[in-house]
């Protein structure tokens, strides 16, 4: 690995410990993959604190890459991060299912795209890293997910062309529960070089705004989403969004 990979990877210090849940299980879809809960700060033990601390291990490409988007983020206010490993990842990798189900979309032919917004890099099973962060100050977070493709760029393309159809079929969608009611709104932030780029609101008891850009090279392909209970203001965040997802892209092969 190239030693100015090595410089960005360690240059960012991780100390964050992250807790995944879901708001609710109303909350439709449920956007796991979008979705921060960074809290605290993890305390070592006294056995650890009296432990030779260990060399550390060779970062893989996807971990370079998402370091560097974090890196990036603390310089753009996110100075709180958590990179996310082990069980968490894995259980990420998981695509959610029925997150529709019993809710009514409307219009109906919008249901498969809109549940396909659970889609997130890692899903893709291959070598993998992800980095979330947050600026504490306004409630904001994001995520930067890397993944190597190794044969899946259909699937990335699969995505990318659902959010073509959300954009084109689907910019107002309702859905509807039986104690259940929320309205998603989506347009096109036009971020130059995104492969995909998609800003959405959604209404409701758990209301929240999202941007979500998507771009691959030859072997990897990145994600960098935000998400806010309050307007992301899209001209703002994606300068904050574009910067991130180069920084990433530019460590990749």
């Amino acid at each position: 690995m190239p030693s100015t990979k090595k410089t960005v990877a360690a240059s960012l210090a991780i100390g964050a410990l992250l807790a995944l849940s879901a708001c609710s299980e109303a909350e439709m879809p449920q956007d796991e993959t979008h979705k921060i809960a960074v809290q605290g700060t993890a305390s070592p033990s006294a056995s650890q604190e009296t432990e030779k601390p260990e060399e550390p291990e060779e970062l893989s490409t996807a971990q370079v890459a998402t370091t560097a988007g974090a890196v990036m983020a603390a310089e753009l206010g996110f100075g709180s991060s958590a990179k996310i490993e082990g069980k968490d990842l894995e259980s990420l990798a998981t695509a959610p299912t029925d997150t529709l189900k019993d809710i009514v979309v409307l219009p109906s032919q919008c249901s498969a795209p809109i549940e396909d917004l659970n889609w997130s890099p890692v899903q893709l099973g291959t070598e993998a890293a992800r980095t979330d962060f947050t600026n504490e100050n306004q409630s904001i977070t994001g995520s930067v997910e890397v993944a190597k493709l190794d044969g899946n760029a259909a699937k990335v393309k699969a995505h990318n062309a659902n959010v073509a159809t959300i954009l084109e079929d689907c910019r107002t969608v309702k859905l509807n529960g039986l104690d259940y009611r929320e309205t998603l709104k989506f347009s096109d932030p036009s971020v130059a070089g995104a492969d995909s780029s998609l800003y959405y609101s959604r209404d409701g008891q758990y209301a929240q705004d999202s941007l979500v850009l998507i771009k691959s090279t030859q072997k990897y392909v990145v994600m960098v989403s935000f998400m806010s209970a309050t307007s992301l203001q899209e001209d703002a965040f994606n300068q904050v969004a574009t910067s991130i997802l180069d920084t990433a892209i530019a460590q990749l092969p």
